[in-house]
């Protein structure tokens, strides 16, 4: 668990943690230098509970969201790896259900992703009507949108040691878990469970989360804050390109063009040149409007994609809903 200014929550969050019906487990945090009463909050789980370790106790910084997660995967040793928002709440029975699949598959030869289902709740923890959860496992379109909530994924030591930490411009590294989906679905296999493991808090301030895809009032909240979508592009973009770079030698067939087209936009792009990469390899959005509209801004605004850095002043509130 990775926290930032999670006061308000965080004591729920961990209770639920403590409260699985699998015990066989450890609970490291690491804070990213929150200024309220998170980390006396964290000192109080930690010395009242083995299961729990403050790991950056004595030296708190703040490095953002990516390393910090990553920060924590690198330096923990385990079979099995999950990841904890600081805000949510995890069913009792989440761990064991999210294992009880991961041991179906080939976990001790390939790098395995399990990711589940969840539930959307207010701040209260009331279920609201949330976009009915779209699930794909191909690395085209997990290239282009990632539908592997971090907070719901178990992974296995064999994804953990494909992960080249030190390798890594974490700048063109969105999220760890978007990182990590795409590392699993071209080396290995990403599963779903169809299963509601964790009550997910939507916060207020989640605009883009909670627009259903086909409504009117998207569409034209989409065309008229363009510069959202613009972004998104741009991550994707910057990742093909670290992922090239990475695991390039490691693919084949399409994944291989898909990566290496879209990653070598940030030095070679033009209009004729991106309007021909959008023709013969589409972007593998999540509907057919969103394939539009990305190849649309992709094609418009052709310059500079390795000066468009990620805006990452969010990232710390952990409230983003895929």
């Amino acid at each position: 668990m990775s926290t930032y200014n999670g006061e308000k929550y965080l004591t729920e969050q961990i209770k639920s943690i403590l409260g699985q019906t699998n015990h066989d487990w450890h609970l490291y945090i690491r804070d990213d230098g929150s200024h309220d009463a998170t980390q006396d909050i964290i000192r109080q789980f930690a010395n009242s509970s083995n299961q729990v370790s403050f790991v950056n106790n004595k030296k708190v910084t703040n490095i953002g969201v990516v390393k910090s997660f990553t920060s924590l995967l690198r330096n923990t040793q385990a079979d099995f790896y999950m990841f904890s928002d600081q805000d949510d709440f995890w069913k009792p029975s989440k761990v064991q259900d999210t294992l009880n699949e991961m041991l179906k598959h080939d976990y001790k030869n390939i790098p395995v992703c399990v990711h589940t289902d969840l539930t959307v709740v207010d701040k209260e923890l009331r279920e609201i009507q949330a976009p009915t959860k779209q699930v794909w496992s191909s690395f085209e379109r997990l290239l282009f949108w990632n539908c592997v909530t971090g907070c719901t994924m178990m992974i296995n030591k064999k994804l953990k040691e494909k992960v080249q930490f030190d390798n890594l411009n974490y700048n063109y590294i969105y999220m760890h878990d978007w990182w990590l989906a795409l590392v699993a679905s071209s080396l290995g296999e990403v599963v779903y469970l169809d299963k509601k493991t964790m009550l997910y808090r939507q916060h207020g301030n989640n605009v883009e989360g909670s627009l259903k895809e086909n409504t009117l009032k998207t569409v034209f909240h989409r065309v008229t804050h363009y510069e959202y979508d613009r972004r998104n592009m741009v991550k994707v973009i910057q990742m093909a390109a670290e992922f090239y770079k990475e695991y390039g030698q490691n693919l084949s067939g399409k994944n291989k063009l898909y990566v290496k087209e879209y990653g070598n936009l940030i030095t070679e792009s033009s209009f004729l040149h991106n309007f021909r990469i959008a023709c013969q390899l589409p972007p593998q959005e999540r509907t057919k409007k969103g394939m539009l509209f990305f190849a649309f801004l992709m094609i418009v605004f052709n310059r500079d994609f390795n000066k468009w850095q990620i805006a990452r002043n969010n990232l710390n509130e952990f409230s983003d809903v895929d």
